[in-house]
């Protein structure tokens, strides 16, 4: 009888440990969905420290099997930030570090809102970064991403 005690306990004691361990490298995760969040500031590069330009649209453009699409839409706060969610997109890869993706922002920007950029064409661009988060949204779950700077484009 002790024998049967002995080895229940210890299947317990290895279901446990393999219950409470994270995945092991090559396990797959599935992430379905993607959140970019970042700012835009009225400074002549668009990035902050500044003032929070609201308003203002953001694109999220991913490079999927070679191809660049635009796969969501924000728009600026009130304080300049933003939060673009996006649903899985077969093909892309959600586990890099460096994501296959840019926010951009199109230039000019209205006077009222930016004098600065107002006088600046071309497309703010931003890449993206995983900062290596998940959480659970509507969507399941989903990795955090924020933008690096932005630079000017010019067209």
């Amino acid at each position: 009888m002790a024998y049967n005690r002995a080895s229940a306990l210890f299947l317990i004691a290895v279901l446990f440990a393999a219950a409470s361990n994270p995945l092991a490298y090559g396990q797959v995760l599935t992430v379905r969905g993607l959140t970019v969040s970042g700012s835009l500031c009225c400074t002549p590069t668009g990035n902050c420290p500044g003032q929070g330009i609201p308003g203002v649209g953001v694109n999220l453009n991913c490079t999927i099997l070679g191809v660049s699409t635009v796969v969501g839409r924000g728009i600026t706060g009130v304080n300049g930030s933003f939060n673009i969610t996006v649903p899985a997109i077969t093909g892309l890869i959600l586990a890099l570090p460096t994501l296959p993706c840019v926010a951009t922002v199109q230039l000019p920007l209205s006077p009222v809102l930016c004098p600065v950029l107002n006088a600046t064409t071309g497309i703010l661009g931003a890449t993206v970064n995983s900062v290596g988060t998940l959480f659970t949204s509507v969507f399941g779950l989903v990795r955090a991403a924020t933008i690096e700077a932005f630079i000017n484009v010019r067209i």
